[in-house]
């Protein structure tokens, strides 16, 4: 444009109209009037239906990152153009979108929402909302789930009353039998599908009673998980990224006798023993050179790690939707030569066409873990006036000796080693089809197939005179477990007035195939070369393998009743039939009926504007447990090492195993609930109370025959047990926002009475565990709860002569310092008529605290969330003790022992070194004398070893900060928010154990839980403390 021209052009001559000037000027003021138009501050208001200003609302520009909250009088401030619209919501009122006009002055009002009506949970084989639930479901709020690694077992365990979880076993309300007592997982739909990553986890409801677990049969007693993944939805493709990383050590560890402090102990053994004796140990006859020592512990334990990434893509449009996601994760051990790794995916995706609907779920894992043998009660035993390491062996371990015999579980950490492959897939594929209105069919196709392969290597080496291995061995086991699942199920929902019908009916065909191979050799050229064919000892290649079956075909129906959203009534029916059955007993049915009544629908409850909700149920049913071994109604034959010669010639020969019982069926469950919902203060609180009372009989236990029937050990499984579990569940929650202040607690308590009522004809007696000194630890009677402990009652030491007398014939080698067993029944021996119950594993009630508080401001979130966990009356068998406090042998001891008794003050002069050590009166302990050989039997299982297992756990403590959306605008960043946090940080408990959350060790046996120190850590840990901090953020 010409410069000139435009100067000319605002160059008025004085003689022109002055009227043009302010037209022009007119002109241009009108549009920088429509320029300014394009974008205005918006001052708005969010209120109530009731016109009262919500605090603490979320606006979100729909379609951008921008957002913002309410102040404390409702008010927010916004610059915006005309045409966006706003995402209003809040806790308690249904979301509200809203369009900017001309107005820069704004009030929008958010309707409070029924809550309890719009809710929807997942049931078995459908949803329903959660008002015309007539059964006890249990949701899980899964926000919690990604907030920290392990964040499904935590959330469960502290949030879900009823749910106990201890080393990874779950057990829902009780424990209903002695065989197999895990819940049912369904995920997806698919009947025992993988537990997905808590990144991909939509929703968890846990089925507690009949009338919810029903719908699943004969594998509904035990209770039911049902886990929905995340699925894509309409619109532009979104990323998330969810990782974090952690350390982790041992929550709690028991110090152990340095090397000074063994030696002495070792030398007043022996002088208790015998105090003229002279054959001292000279490696141990001058405790005070041998200073701090060697411990074993320090080697095999470390700082482990780990980290997990989950990256997700979804999107889609309202046809067709995604979501693709990926999985690595890393686990090092707090033990050495201990470590996983991970690699997991999944793909979802969702069609609609018509009334015709299509979807499916496919999950994808294989998991590496290697690790190698290693017993933690050898390296507590290892003397710690042994070295560890001796530079001269070909291993470069020390071996045991100064009077042990125990192994290195440092040299068998480094020298042997073990490789686990585990590669899954699992998933189901579906199609829906509305016939008429209301009228779906829906078929459902699941598999899960696992292929598992492992590897052990056990190396060519001698360690010292006690521990060696010649020559080297490998073994490798290969397994296939394939399972498939067909589904075909109406479902029909209809209106009628005040009338609201829903019905289900169904049938369902499941298979599974199981095929095992292993084979051995020893003689490998070099532990590089872990072939079988190299073994040189051709004599030593054996070879095995095992198949297995089984199949289930179900039908099923359903029908839910609603009367004006107030009275609700629902009866599930489920008939199974199982081939692990003979055909006399190979079907079951199992039935359910519960009612509800929604008080809070009727009128008379208007006068009580503050319950929002308000509704009491019932139900009963009868559920199965199917959780029993194959083939138990069939004889059972072995050819394990039978074999004869006929003409000179080696025949492979068959013993009988088990005898065949073709009466054997199915476990039976019958349950009542009992429950009240109530929700006060605009769904702000919430009150959730179950009473139940469940009965299993038919329960399958093992009754000994007569030896004269060829069978010693192997007993024929019968229907002859019966047990009962009653108990309360309690939930209360609340949740506000204040402010820019939020918040959400929550409490929860369960109690829980166990009983047996029968156990057979003649009432048979079941043992569990057994103790390091041969002993029954448990014993399962009636009248009793299941797995109590069992042994003998003590009063204390004997710190008297008249004591020592007066218990003389029953306790020949008692001396002062020793445990004083009680005669309970006064004849003057003392044998198993003297023994007695003395605890249970089972705790009087388990509870859980949870909550949740954040702050917004301008600029971002701040959140805090913490869960306490722990359960009080249950005791703990803690085995450790026997070799942590036995002092009866050269093994090493923990720090405890110190406090030993001694009846006077010892001052003893070694007679090999002549080394003099002062030992002081000690009388005022529990922990008995030290001595050789343990004359008195001061290891008996007794009530010396059973403790107080009651605790309370800060289980999970997570603090993150969200960035405002509009500080991430320019990233395209939805949501970005980092965390830190811990898990197990604080315990209160008085066990003296390493974990007071004792399970049932590698067994996993119900006769056997609360034993502490059964097993080597070979397969469960005790809980660790963990440090972890991680990141989240959606593209």
């Amino acid at each position: 444009m010409n410069r000139n021209y435009v100067s000319s052009f605002f160059c008025f001559p004085k003689e022109r109209n002055r009227k043009v000037k302010w037209l022009l000027m007119a002109s241009m003021l009108m549009g920088i009037g429509r320029l300014s138009a394009q974008e205005k501050v918006i001052h708005g208001k969010i209120i109530s239906d009731q016109g009262k200003p919500i605090i603490g609302a979320s606006i979100k520009v729909k379609d951008k990152t921008l957002s913002t909250s309410t102040n404390e009088k409702g008010e927010f401030v916004l610059k915006l153009n005309p045409g966006e619209v706003l995402i209003v919501s809040n806790v308690g009122y249904n979301q509200a979108e809203y369009v900017i006009g001309n107005s820069s002055e704004i009030s929008i009002p958010l309707v409070a929402a029924e809550i309890a009506v719009d809710e929807v949970v997942v049931v078995g084989y459908g949803k329903q909302k959660k008002v015309d639930l007539t059964s006890s479901i249990a949701v899980v709020d899964t926000k919690d789930l990604v907030k920290v690694p392990g964040g499904t077992i935590a959330t469960l365990q502290s949030a879900v009353p009823g749910v106990q979880v201890t080393n990874g076993a779950i057990r829902i309300r009780g424990v209903g039998s002695i065989n197999g007592t895990d819940p049912l997982y369904v995920v997806d739909g698919m009947i025992g599908g993988a537990m997905p990553d808590e990144n991909n986890i939509a929703s968890i409801q846990v089925l507690k009673d009949a009338a919810s677990s029903a719908i699943y049969g004969s594998r509904g007693a035990n209770g039911v998980i049902l886990v929905t993944t995340k699925r894509g939805k309409a619109g532009e493709v979104k990323l998330d990224y969810n990782a974090f990383a952690g350390i982790k050590n041992i929550s709690h560890n028991i110090p152990l006798l340095n090397g000074q402090q063994l030696a002495e102990l070792i030398n007043e053994e022996m002088y208790n023993k015998d105090p003229s004796r002279k054959d001292y140990l000279a490696a141990l006859s001058k405790p005070s050179d041998i200073g701090q020592g060697y411990n074993m512990m320090d080697e095999l334990l470390q700082t482990g790690n780990y980290q997990r990434h989950n990256l997700s893509v979804s999107g889609g449009s309202q046809n067709a939707n995604f979501r693709l996601s990926g999985i690595y994760a890393t686990d090092k051990s707090i033990i050495i030569q201990d470590k996983n790794k991970y690699y997991g995916a999944q793909f979802i995706s969702d069609f609609t066409k018509g009334k015709l609907k299509i979807g499916e779920t496919l999950s994808l894992g294989y998991i590496r873990r290697n690790w190698s043998d290693k017993n933690i009660i050898d390296a507590q035993k290892w003397s710690s006036t042994l070295p560890l390491y001796d530079a001269n062996s070909s291993t470069g371990f020390a071996g045991a000796g100064n009077g042990t015999d125990v192994q290195s579980a440092l040299a068998n950490a480094h020298l042997n080693k073990n490789v686990n492959d585990n590669f899954s897939v699992n998933g189901n594929a579906w199609a829906t089809y509305e016939i008429i209105k209301g009228l779906v069919y829906k078929f459902n196709m699941g598999i899960d197939l696992n292929r598992v392969r492992n590897e052990g290597y056990i190396g060519n080496y001698a360690v010292g005179q006690y521990q060696n291995h010649s020559p080297d061995e490998l073994n490798i086991s290969s397994s296939q477990n394939n399972r498939w699942l067909f589904e075909n199920t109406l479902t029909y929902e209809n209106n009628f007035g005040k009338h609201a019908i829903s019905a289900l009916a169904g049938i369902t065909s499941e298979e599974s195939r199981y095929n095992a191979v292993n084979a051995g050799a020893r003689g490998l050229p070099s532990p590089d070369v872990l072939i079988l064919n190299s073994a040189s000892l051709a004599s030593s290649r054996l070879v095995g393998s095992g198949v297995g079956q089984s199949a289930m075909y179900s039908m099923l129906g359903r029908v839910n009743y609603n009367y004006d959203n107030r009275y609700l009534l629902t009866f599930n029916m489920r008939r199974d039939g199982s081939a692990n059955f003979s055909n006399q007993y190979r079907y079951g049915n199992f039935p359910s009926v519960s009612a509800g009544w929604r008080i809070s629908q009727e009128s008379f409850m208007k006068a009580f504007p503050a319950i929002s909700e308000l509704k009491i149920r019932g139900s009963y049913g009868l559920l199965g447990n199917s959780d029993i071994a194959q083939y138990q109604y069939q004889r059972t034959v072995s050819f394990d090492h039978v074999w004869y010669y006929l003409n000179n010639v080696m025949v492979t020969g068959a013993l009988p195993q088990t005898p065949s019982n073709p009466n054997v069926k199915w476990e039976s469950q019958y349950s009542t609930d009992l429950g009240l919902d109530l929700e006060l203060f605009d769904h702000k609180l919430a009150l959730t109370v179950d009473y139940y009372n469940k009965k299993t009989e038919d329960m399958l236990i093992n009754v000994p025959i007569s030896f004269t029937a060829g069978y010693v050990n192997n007993f024929p499984v019968l229907n002859a047990g019966s047990i009962r579990n009653r108990g309360w569940d309690i939930l209360a929650s609340y949740k506000d926002q204040v402010g820019n202040f939020g918040y959400r607690i929550g409490a929860n308590i369960s109690f829980v009475k166990n009983r047996v009522l029968s156990l057979g004809n003649n009432n048979e007696i079941l043992w569990g565990s057994i103790s390091p000194g041969g002993e029954n630890v448990t014993r399962t009677a009636v009248g009793r709860s299941v797995g109590e402990f069992w042994g003998y009652t003590t009063n204390g030491l004997y710190t008297s002569q008249a004591q020592l007398d007066a218990d003389k014939a029953f306790a020949p080698h008692a001396a002062l310092g020793d445990i004083r067993f009680n005669d309970r029944n006064g004849d003057k021996v003392l044998n198993d008529q003297d023994k007695d119950f003395l605890g249970s594993p089972i705790p009087d009630f388990s509870y859980g605290f949870n909550a949740d508080v954040n702050y917004s401001s301008s600029i971002g979130t701040f959140d805090l969330s913490m869960m306490w966990q722990g359960s009080k009356g249950n005791d703990i068998y803690n085995n450790s003790r026997y070799w942590g406090e036995g002092m009866y042998h050269y093994y090493n001891n923990f720090a405890s022992t110190l406090d030993r008794y001694r009846a006077e003050e010892l001052v003893f002069k070694n007679p090999v070194s002549g080394e003099t050590t002062a030992y002081p009166k000690n009388t005022a302990t529990t922990i008995p004398r030290a001595v050789l050989g343990d004359p008195n039997q001061n290891l008996r299982a007794s009530n010396r070893f059973v403790e107080d297992g009651s605790y309370l756990r800060l289980k999970v403590v997570n603090i993150g900060y969200s960035f405002s959306s509009p500080r991430l605008e320019r990233w395209k960043i939805d949501r970005l928010r980092f965390y830190v946090g811990a898990k197990n940080l604080l315990t209160f408990t008085k066990y003296s154990g390493y974990d007071p959350e004792v399970g049932s060790g590698d067994t996993r046996s119900n006769l056997s839980r609360g034993i502490d120190g059964q097993t080597p850590w070979g397969l469960s840990f005790p809980n660790s403390r963990e440090y972890f901090m991680g990141i989240q953020f959606t593209f």
